[in-house]
């Protein structure tokens, strides 16, 4: 059986190499700045690379799980379109970025790690004052009351 992958940009990178059907996302592409990313960017593509954006859907579902786990601040475009193309085809995400890990596991997204080790368990983050310890549900980065900066800290069970 052919396994279906959806690549992130380390794997360009790293000349990762990985066969079946293979998709990446236009954003990905656009992160590419070295002539060996470039490089095998060209070799994934003649060995039937598909770039291709997610559909709205998926990314609504992604946005929402993204937001539920607190990963959302940590996410770039690429990343939330890689895991709404991954959701999309059912497909592995070969990434090493621990945001994109958690919430795919949190969306029943299979991962395979590059060169890092695997997020060893799910985390769900919040926003807390590292002076008074007051938690906002807001993206503010310093605390109105006492005006210490405002951080991500996962949350404890």
């Amino acid at each position: 059986m052919i396994k279906t992958y959806v690549l992130d940009s380390s794997v360009f990178i790293y000349d990762f190499r990985i066969s079946g059907t293979i998709y990446t996302v236009p954003a990905v592409i656009r992160e590419l700045k070295s002539p060996d990313a470039d490089m095998t960017l060209h070799i994934f593509q003649k060995e039937g690379l598909r770039i291709e954006s997610p559909s709205e859907k998926e990314v609504k579902a992604v946005m929402e799980k993204a937001k539920s786990t607190g990963d959302y601040l940590k996410l770039s475009p690429a990343d939330i379109d890689l895991l709404a193309k991954a959701l999309e085809v059912g497909g592995t995400l070969v990434t090493d970025d621990y945001a994109v890990q958690n919430v795919a596991a949190c969306l029943g997204i299979a991962t395979q790690e590059i060169l890092q080790t695997r997020i060893k368990r799910v985390l769900r983050w919040r926003r807390r004052c590292v002076g008074c310890g007051r938690v906002y549900n807001t993206e503010a980065t310093t605390c109105p009351v006492c005006g210490s900066e405002v951080k991500l800290k996962p949350m404890k069970k």
